[in-house]
């Protein structure tokens, strides 16, 4: 060890006020430093302390006798019957032939009782048997045995649940996903609540606590307190008049959840949205949760359109995702859409057609909470495939469709009580006979704020949301904000605008309150080339009940 390594140990420094208290806890730490270093038999044999002739200085010299180093040179256990002693030295730090730290065996001994845990053993005992020290020409060689008392394998076989006054306990137990007889891991009660939490039936999921009776057995016992599980999201936005003597109009969305019908977590939900004076659309979907008591749920939806005077678009679908795990779904999807133009000579426009898809999708949600995420991410990527036959006078028309579809967000806890939040969407539609019927629809409050809803439309389209919050409460928070979007427009032709490809940008800030009628979120956009007398204003309500 240097001279410096040593001086950099002391707290009796030159210069200082000398004390044999502070003398003896230096050579105090010395010694354990040396110790841990893997030199064992280290002697600090003198300490000399001689001053000048008027007793104003001292001169401190230490003699260390630094011994030869410890080297490990077996690890052996005894009593370990579950698992074999290659398992257990694989998870320790401890290797043969390094030298020797009891702070080291130390953190090992840690690691073989987690170790154990994770092979089901949450009461294995761990302790240093012996340790035995051989001297050689250099080194020390040192025998480590460490002793265990394995315990009994811990399984689960009982779930208590308190708490619940509307869910079942069985869909509380299917939600859980604990298999009778799973073997005890020590992450099992995290995930546990974590599983509960997602399923945002419960304002408050405790982490399972383990028991074992008297004859054995072991379980989980948990409490949860029931939430508001219906929602209801409303927006209500102002979009400002853009010509002289033309008025502003209101548009809005109403969304409401029932997430917890009869308690046993179905779903049934509908959806009222208002773009401007004449296009408005409406959704119901349905969703039935396990079915057959397995990990498949499925989903079925009704979708319309009235696009002002134009036509109508109708689309039925159903979908069976399967749940790989609590976070990882894969699905497939089976979907009709109907065209009708609206009578009066809108013919030209669009022509009446029937659209038939299936498709797949993935998804991934990692995210801590699905309102008010402050880490992770979620994901879901789906394809459609399918024929479109058209009705074109006293003929028909078949061409092929597929459809792409992208959104990815991601939450990242910058600091204490700040998140940013960053998504991407892409879609994008194929067919040899597009018609604007076809097209998606960008801009508004839910995808690029700072315009019209649905004032753009394109075939191929993308938008990205990026968020700074600044956290005053779980759910409450100021942010800033920025949008940007590309559309990308087709030529149809007689029905409809040359092709183009556009992008926009719209900025802006916002809150949103946690008040005791809900989730309260105001929201000024811009786009580009507005002013706060043409920026876009919105209003949103979120309320459990």
């Amino acid at each position: 060890v240097s001279r410096n390594e040593i001086y950099s140990l002391i707290a009796q420094k030159g210069g200082g006020q000398f004390s044999r208290e502070v003398l003896n806890q230096d050579i105090d730490a010395i010694t354990a430093f040396y110790r841990n270093e893997g030199f064992l038999f280290v002697n600090i044999d003198s300490a000399v302390v001689t001053s000048d002739d008027v007793g104003r200085a001292v001169d401190i010299t230490l003699r260390i006798i630094e011994g030869k180093p410890a080297v490990v040179h077996s690890l052996d256990f005894r009593g370990n019957i579950s698992l074999s002693a290659e398992e257990l030295r694989s998870a320790m730090e401890t290797a043969l032939g390094a030298r020797f730290r009891q702070s080291v065996l130390e953190r090992d001994v840690h690691a073989v009782l987690q170790r154990y845990e994770r092979a089901g053993y949450p009461f294995t005992k761990v302790s240093i048997h012996n340790i035995l020290s051989t001297e050689g020409e250099e080194q020390h060689d040192v025998q480590v045995v460490l002793s265990i008392e394995e315990g009994e394998a811990v399984r689960i076989t009982e779930f208590l649940v308190e708490g619940n006054t509307t869910t079942r306990y069985d869909v509380i137990l299917r939600e859980a996903r604990l298999q009778t007889g799973e073997v005890f891991h020590p992450d099992l009660p995290v995930r546990i609540q974590r599983r509960l939490q997602r399923t945002q039936l419960f304002s408050s999921v405790t982490v399972p606590a383990l028991f074992v009776c008297e004859d054995g057995t072991a379980g989980f016992s948990v409490r949860v307190a029931e939430g508001n599980p219906n929602r209801f999201d409303g927006v209500v936005g102002y979009v400002p008049s853009v010509r002289a003597g033309e008025s502003g109009y209101f548009t809005g969305l109403a969304d409401v959840q029932l997430r917890n019908l009869f308690g046993t977590g179905r779903k049934l939900s509908a959806r009222w949205q208002r773009e401007n004076q004449s296009t408005q659309e409406i959704e119901l979907r349905y969703s039935e949760p396990w079915v057959a008591s397995y990990p498949v749920n499925v989903e079925a939806g009704f979708f319309q359109r009235q696009q002002d005077s134009s036509y109508v678009r109708r689309s039925y679908d159903i979908e069976a995702e399967f749940m790989l795990t609590e976070e990882f779904r894969v699905g497939a999807s089976l979907a009709q859409q109907d065209v009708i133009p609206s009578e009066g000579g809108a013919g030209f426009v669009v022509s009446e057609s029937q659209t038939t898809t299936i498709g797949g999708f993935l998804f991934y949600d990692s995210r801590d909470d699905a309102l008010t995420p402050t880490q992770g991410f979620v994901c879901r990527m789906d394809y459609r495939t399918g024929a479109k036959k058209r009705v074109l006078g006293q003929s028909t028309a078949s061409s092929n469709t597929q459809r792409f579809g992208l959104d990815f967000e991601y939450y990242l806890s910058v600091v204490s009580r700040q998140v940013l939040a960053a998504s991407v969407h892409a879609r994008e539609f194929r067919s040899g006979g597009m018609e604007i019927s076809d097209l998606f629809r960008i801009g508004g409050a839910n995808t690029l704020r700072g315009y019209r809803e649905g004032q753009f439309l394109g075939s191929r389209i993308a938008w990205s949301n990026i968020e700074y919050r600044f956290l005053v409460s779980p759910r409450s928070f100021f942010y800033l904000f920025a949008d940007a979007g590309y559309v990308s427009s087709p030529d149809l032709g007689a029905t409809g605008s040359a092709a183009i490809d556009q992008t926009k940008v719209g900025y802006g800030a916002g809150l949103r309150v946690d008040t005791s009628l809900g989730l309260i979120g105001v929201s000024l956009a811009l786009g580009e080339g507005d002013t706060f007398s043409t920026a876009k204003l919105h209003l949103r309500l979120v309320n459990e009940f």
